[in-house]
């Protein structure tokens, strides 16, 4: 009698074990199996703040998916619930539910959406050029903007000199919805801005006594005079020094902004020219940023290397070399720039 009640419970536990397997068959094959093979693209939204019950639910209202259980299934399984993104995406029914789902949770672009990527150093005439090409604005937009409520953005302070953001146009790689306005644009840029000067590097710069103005300044000109990132602090030190002892920064970035060239050094004629951003001839530091810096540049402004170096020179391969004296100087000058 036993050994008959040992053997039905086996026989049902394989049973079971069947019927199991058969079942995660089936919704393994409902997951990867596209609705139909209709591959005529639909536009699909995602509001924010929708759940992965309302997203499947109106996948399957579409006549995306065959069922939305089956999604829910599978983003659960996967643990990319809290991933999944808002926006325009174009979909058809030809895709399986793991596609569909691997889109919404990131690394490919939107529909209707512009990926770009804003370098660390780009002017905003660079910036507006670069959002022209991806057709984003048109020539003026971004440069003559005057909509933008300033006084929500503190660290812009009352120095931001009719709307000029030189500086503090974030450079990160961005996505933009080709419907996109230039003041939407700008607003993101901003914020990233905002999001990127930690609270940290805030109570830093109040504690040095400085603005946040006097840091970007400062930054935008190492972005532009250091060439690689381990020089940066040093950089920043000299300058810091020379500020220190009320002598000229002898910035030959400040001197390209104004004159709109790259030159690798400023001209005797370019020395003469008689603006607040001639360095050479104008103590402390220019009235504004010259580029938008990176993360980078700004750390290195706000926490710079203890150094007593007051003179640096980059060689052709931007490697720099720094020096205390205007003779070592002459002779760093000598022995790799000469």
């Amino acid at each position: 009698m036993i050994k008959k009640i040992i053997l039905s419970i086996i026989i049902l536990f394989f049973l079971f074990a069947i019927i199991v397997a058969a079942g995660c068959f089936y919704i393994e094959n409902k997951i990867n199996r596209p609705f139909s093979d209709n591959n005529i693209q639909k536009e699909f939204v995602i509001e924010n703040g929708q759940g992965v019950k309302k997203i499947a639910a109106n996948l399957e209202k579409e006549g995306l998916i065959t069922g939305s259980d089956y999604f829910e299934i599978y983003v659960w399984q996967k643990k990319i619930a809290s991933q999944l993104q808002a926006g325009k995406y174009s979909l058809s029914a030809s895709m399986a539910i793991p596609e569909i789902a691997d889109l919404f949770a990131g690394g490919q672009i939107k529909s209707n959406e512009v990926q770009v990527t804003i370098p660390e150093g780009f002017t905003l005439d660079e910036i507006e050029k670069r959002l022209i090409k991806k057709e984003l604005i048109k020539e003026g937009e971004l440069l003559e903007n005057k909509l933008i409520n300033f006084s929500q953005y503190s660290f812009l302070g009352d120095k931001i000199n009719g709307g000029n953001l030189e500086g503090f146009l974030f450079p990160d790689t961005y996505k933009f919805y080709q419907e996109t306005t230039a003041e939407k644009i700008i607003e993101k840029m901003l914020n990233n801005f905002d999001k990127k000067l930690s609270f940290e590097i805030r109570e830093e710069i109040k504690k040095q006594n400085k603005t946040v103005l006097e840091i970007i300044i400062l930054a935008s000109i190492i972005e532009k005079e250091a060439g690689r990132e381990e020089d940066m602090k040093k950089v920043a030190s000299v300058f810091l020094n020379r500020l220190a002892a009320n002598h000229p920064l002898q910035s030959d970035a400040t001197i390209n902004y104004v004159i709109g060239e790259g030159r690798r050094k400023a001209s005797y004629e370019d020395l003469q020219i008689d603006s607040l951003y001639n360095t050479y001839k104008y103590n402390g530091l220019p009235p504004a940023p010259i580029c938008n810096p990176g993360l980078n540049a700004i750390n290195a402004v706000v926490y710079p290397a203890s150094t007593d170096y007051f003179y640096f020179l980059t060689d052709p391969e931007g490697k720099a070399y720094f020096a205390r004296t205007f003779e070592e100087h002459q002779r760093n000058r000598v022995e790799y720039l000469d």
